[in-house]
């Protein structure tokens, strides 16, 4: 939660109308919104509309369910300070306490400057926590997305624009072709930013029918409709506290959309058949292969919809855009296509690779290059390396020349330089040794390292470059 940008939110649960009363007026005047309940029950319902930034809790209401609520506000808000007030000292509940993961503990009556100083520090040690997870998560995400797309300048720039965008609550629209990683991105926007505990939920726009938008986006009641026989959670609340990414969003019929932009504005949703609506916490991510603008041009997507999901925009760049990615991805491809089906290729040649990155404009983008090389892996020779004529694709390339061979290895000359072929042999020969070495070490990478005389961050290093798992 940003508490930069509003008022942090304060849950008092007392059975004693004076005590809230009491901790109200000393809280009011440093602008804290403050929400007040009586009982758990109350407290639970208040959970299910809003998530506070810190719960006062009083662990001596009738029943002696304090400590009940306290586990049970922890399971929903794992990162919520809660700060328990009692009227007397009592060990046993403190161990209690303790073990629930209790911020604080105050004896009533409540003592303003103590009070005010407990929330000041859980606050701000919960701000502490959730700015060392976001750089974590931001560093690596910035190692992953880097793995998973390449490391050109178009890639370097998305990712450091990411980076800006993940930690804000904006809402943001993705735009680029089909295959080019829309989907990819939006998880890293999540996976960086202050929601990343929560569920990253993906919706296929294009694959809910008109008739059927409301329930699987909103959810029903039991008895909503024909065959609703059990209450059913839509999208938006399995988001909640999370990221809700609206994949292809311009597949959606006029009607559909004027629903979702009500549930976007104000944040909640009423299931079918239901009496009330609920709030939802949830970072909106929506993505289109193609122009939405054009779409409000042709009277296909409304302008307000548009204006609401581009707070702020990203484009995925088109692989054909990218061309010094298009080796990286082709030889990452091919090793995990190697080890899943326990194939022996030895690499692609200089002419396959060519072609691969100057020869086809790669419509499809990454998607497609992903397949082109699982059907090369598939029909190259066992030992050799990939040729174009492998390539389920049109392109051109020379033809494949005969294959030099020498016990144990297997070069063209024709087609790969001394130093080529030196370079490959020596990758493999190195992947094979740390393969084996982890293997033995029953995947322990410290024992590993030690038993290759190499230091942990070395391993590293090399298994990301030879794409190790």
């Amino acid at each position: 939660m940003d508490q930069g940008m509003r008022a942090p939110v304060v849950l008092i649960v007392d059975e004693h109308g004076e005590s809230r009363d009491t901790m109200r007026t000393i809280l009011a005047p440093d602008g804290f919104e403050i929400i007040e309940a009586d009982n758990p029950d109350a407290a639970l319902a208040v959970l299910n509309q809003k998530s506070p930034d810190i719960v006062i809790l009083d662990f001596n209401m009738r029943g002696g369910n304090g400590l009940e609520l306290a586990g049970n506000i922890k399971r929903r808000l794992l990162d919520t300070p809660i700060i328990s007030v009692t009227e007397q000292r009592d060990t046993r509940v403190l161990v209690q306490a303790a073990r629930r993961g209790i911020y604080d503990y105050l004896l009533k009556p409540i003592n303003a400057n103590d009070l005010r100083l407990s929330i000041s520090q859980a606050l701000e040690e919960k701000r502490l926590k959730d700015e060392l997870c976001l750089l974590k998560g931001q560093l690596e995400e910035r190692t992953s997305l880097a793995a998973r797309m390449g490391n050109s300048d178009k890639v370097r720039a998305l990712i450091r624009l990411l980076e800006k965008i993940a930690p804000t609550p904006f809402t943001v629209l993705i735009e680029g072709e089909s295959g080019a990683g829309k989907e990819l991105v939006a998880r890293a926007i999540h996976d960086m930013s202050r929601v990343r505990g929560g569920p990253f939920v993906a919706v296929d726009c294009g694959a809910i029918p008109e008739t059927l938008f409301e329930s699987e986006l909103f959810g029903h009641a039991k008895g909503a409709f024909t065959g609703a026989a059990a209450n059913k959670v839509g999208f938006f609340e399995a988001a909640d506290n999370g990221t809700l990414f609206l994949d292809e969003i311009c597949n959606l019929s006029y009607t559909s959309q004027q629903k979702l932009l009500r549930a976007i504005e104000e944040r909640e949703v009423q299931r079918l058949g239901a009496m009330s609506s609920r709030h939802v916490n949830v970072r909106i991510i929506a993505a289109s292969n193609r122009s939405l603008e054009k779409d409000v041009e042709n009277r296909l997507f409304r302008v307000d919809l548009l204006h609401r999901l581009k707070e702020v925009s990203v484009k995925v760049p088109a692989l054909r855009d990218r061309q010094e990615d298009i080796a990286y991805l082709a030889n990452r491809f091919l090793d995990e296509f190697k080890e899943q089906l326990g194939l022996n290729c030895a690499g692609v040649s200089r002419p396959a690779m060519a072609a691969l990155m100057n020869d086809y404009s790669w419509p499809g983008n990454v998607r497609e290059l992903r397949n082109v090389m699982r059907q090369a892996a598939l029909t190259c020779e066992d030992n050799q390396p990939i040729f174009p004529e492998h390539l389920p694709i049109s392109v051109t390339g020379k033809k494949r020349q005969p294959i030099v061979q020498a016990p144990g290895f297997f070069f063209d000359l024709d087609t790969e330089t001394l130093a080529d072929i030196i370079k490959r042999y020596s990758q493999e020969l190195e992947r094979a040794i740390i393969e084996q070495t982890i293997k033995e070490a029953n995947g322990n990478k410290v024992a590993a390292a030690k038993r290759l005389k190499i230091d942990y961050k070395t391993l590293h290093r090399k298994r990301k470059t030879l794409v190790l798992s």
